[in-house]
């Protein structure tokens, strides 16, 4: 949770929406899960998407981000995979959407044994598989992406670091993050 001027948000959902505001974490289409009124704490939900991934005793694996933006050519990603990274959060349009080039990098990556998850740029709303066309959600997902349901790139990526201190299936990362 993050508790902020008498505002209390689900860690989940949190997003900063202001660089400066005092009221700057807003919780998106779900709103807050409570209030601080004077000495007492209101709560008027409760997060129902909880999780817990332990740390392991190593150092987490390298993550990036990628932003889809037109004109994009696949090149970030595999700079991500020569850097080292493990995991790839691809920060997509809409639904989750690619264009042809950044599509091809991303079954370079997954190929290569690189996990790809597939977030979006939209600050409200969940990823899914809908479209068919070379890049949409439906081919990225037969490809073997995993798609971060409504959690943003960043958190996406926390979670992706977690999930990978230990072998896991694409099957395996979906299940996490549909959780």
């Amino acid at each position: 949770m993050i508790a902020m001027n008498n505002q209390i948000n689900a860690a989940r959902e949190a997003v900063k929406t202001h660089t400066a505001g005092v009221e700057s974490f807003k919780s998106g289409d779900f709103g807050f899960l409570g209030t601080i009124d004077g000495e007492r704490v209101v709560f008027s939900r409760s997060p129902v998407r909880r999780r817990h991934i332990a740390l392991g005793g190593s150092e987490l694996p390298r993550v990036d981000i990628v932003a889809m933006y037109g004109g994009a050519d696949g090149a970030l990603v595999r700079a991500a995979v020569a850097a080292g990274a493990k995991g790839v959060v691809i920060q997509g349009l809409g639904f989750g959407n690619v264009n042809e080039a950044m599509f091809e990098a991303i079954c370079w990556a997954i190929e290569a044994g690189i996990h790809v998850v597939v977030s979006t740029r939209v600050p409200n709303g969940s990823v899914r598989p809908h479209y068919g066309f070379v890049g949409g959600g439906k081919t990225l997902r037969d490809a073997g992406a995993v798609f971060a349901d409504d959690l943003s790139p960043q958190k996406a990526r926390i979670l992706l670091m977690l999930a990978l201190q230990t072998p896991r299936t694409p099957e395996q990362l979906q299940r996490l993050f549909d959780r």
